[in-house]
C-alpha cells in the first residue's frame, strides 16, 4: 500500500500553512436572542364570551342556519338551488354554503387578538372599515342586524372598555349632548375576556364576580315601603270579608 505524502511547496500544503483561526468577539457577532419580555397579548374566542352579563340581543338568535349565531357571518346564508345536465336537461337539487373562514382579528380598544369564524363580505367590511371595533361598533340598524348574536356581545364587550368610553364622551361634548354617560362597566371588561381565554379564571375575575353577585342579591332582596312601616311600629290589620267562612279543618286518621 502506497501513501501520497505532501512535498514542499505544495499547494495543498501552502494553504495548510497560512490557515488560522479567527475569533468573532461577542460585539461583532449577531445576537440570537432577545432578553425583553414579549408582550403579554391575549386571544380571546368570540364563541366562548359569556352571555349572562350582556344584554339581549334585540332581533334573537337565528333559527335558520344557527352555527352563524357564533361568529360574522352578516346575511349570509345556505341557498339553494338545482342543477340542470345539458344533455338531458336533467334537475338535481343541490346548496351552496357560504365562504367561511377562521381568523384571529385585532382588536385595540380590548388589547387583544379575537379569533372568530367570519365570511369573506365580512372580512372586505372589515378591513374597509378600519378593524374589527370599527365593524362591530356602527350605530346603524342593519349593521346591528348583520352582526348576529356572536357579534352582539363582541360589540356591548368593546363599547365597555375605557377606549371607547373616553371617545364617546369626546363625541358628546363636542356635540353638546347632555346628560349622564351610561353606567360604567369597565369591570366586567376583564372577566369576560378572562372567561373567553383558555384556562380558569383568575383572582381578579372571581372576585370582580362575587362583588357582583352581592350587590345583585342585596338590590332584589332591598325592602320598600313594608320596611318603612315596620320601623314605625305598624302592624298589618287583619281583613274578614262577609260571606266567607274559614274551611274545616278535618282530621285524617289513619285505618
Amino acid at each position: 500500500m502506497r501513501f501520497n505524502t505532501l512535498r514542499p511547496g505544495s499547494s495543498l500544503l501552502t494553504s495548510l500553512q497560512n490557515l488560522t483561526l479567527t475569533t468573532t468577539t461577542a460585539s461583532s457577532a449577531a445576537r440570537a436572542f432577545s432578553t425583553s419580555t414579549p408582550l403579554a397579548t391575549k386571544t380571546i374566542s368570540l364563541q366562548k364570551l359569556p352571555s349572562s352579563t350582556v344584554p339581549p340581543y334585540p332581533y334573537g338568535p337565528r333559527l335558520l342556519y344557527k352555527q352563524s349565531n357564533h361568529g360574522l357571518y352578516g346575511t349570509t346564508r345556505i341557498r339553494h338551488g338545482h342543477n340542470i345536465s345539458e344533455k338531458h336537461h336533467q334537475v338535481t337539487p343541490r346548496t351552496w354554503r357560504p365562504n367561511v373562514h377562521r381568523k384571529r382579528l385585532w382588536s385595540e380598544s380590548l388589547g387583544a387578538w379575537v379569533r372568530t369564524r367570519l365570511t369573506t363580505r365580512v372580512l372586505r367590511t372589515v378591513r374597509k372599515e378600519g378593524g374589527i371595533d370599527a365593524y362591530v361598533t356602527k350605530n346603524k340598524a342593519a349593521r346591528v342586524k348583520e352582526l348576529g348574536p356572536g357579534g352582539w356581545k363582541l360589540r356591548w364587550l368593546v363599547m365597555q372598555t375605557p377606549a371607547f368610553r373616553e371617545r364617546y364622551a369626546a363625541e358628546r361634548e363636542t356635540l353638546g349632548v347632555q346628560g349622564e354617560m351610561p353606567e360604567d362597566q369597565t369591570d366586567l371588561v376583564h372577566y369576560m375576556v378572562d372567561a373567553a381565554t383558555p384556562g380558569p379564571l383568575s383572582a381578579v375575575s372571581r372576585e370582580i364576580m362575587e362583588r357582583r353577585a352581592t350587590q345583585m342579591i342585596a338590590e332584589e332582596f332591598a325592602l320598600g315601603e313594608e320596611a318603612e312601616m315596620f320601623e314605625d311600629g305598624a302592624q298589618y290589620e287583619e281583613v274578614h270579608l262577609e260571606g266567607l267562612e274559614e274551611p274545616a279543618v278535618e282530621d285524617k286518621r289513619l285505618s
